[in-house]
């Protein structure tokens, strides 16, 4: 099964929404719960983490480093195939401690049951 882009965005933004809140109310046991129990974090350049409870410890660390940040999104674009979704674009994060951050991201969930979880996620910081 292939989905428009249309298709795929009407699929994934409502749960890409619910996630993103959680992340802005530094709900981590809900952030988590996004996630794949095969879940993967990329961060291009600097290392990976594998697995619910480690990405859920490296979820609280950043939080430590950085503070209260609350994130927005933009060029933000909607893809899938089969039991994927994909997500990708721009982000910016206005953090407490750090300053603002912005990069790109992209996001491949997987369907599991009933919805998608996150299943890898690639992002890098950019000056």
């Amino acid at each position: 099964m292939s989905y428009t882009a249309g298709d795929a965005e009407a699929a994934l933004k409502p749960q890409f929404e619910a996630y993103s809140k959680a992340v802005n109310n530094a709900d981590w046991d809900t952030v988590a719960s996004f996630y794949h129990p095969n879940g993967v974090i990329v961060q291009n350049g600097k290392g990976a983490t594998y697995g619910k409870d480690a990405l859920k410890a490296e979820f609280t660390k950043f939080a430590e480093a950085t503070g209260k940040s609350v994130g927005s999104f933009s060029n933000q674009k909607y893809e899938g195939a089969g039991d994927y979704l994909i997500t990708s674009g721009n982000f910016s994060s206005e953090t407490e401690k750090a300053g603002t951050m912005k990069g790109t991201f992209v996001q491949i969930w997987k369907k599991d049951g009933d919805k998608h979880l996150v299943y890898h996620e690639e992002y890098e910081v950019t000056p």
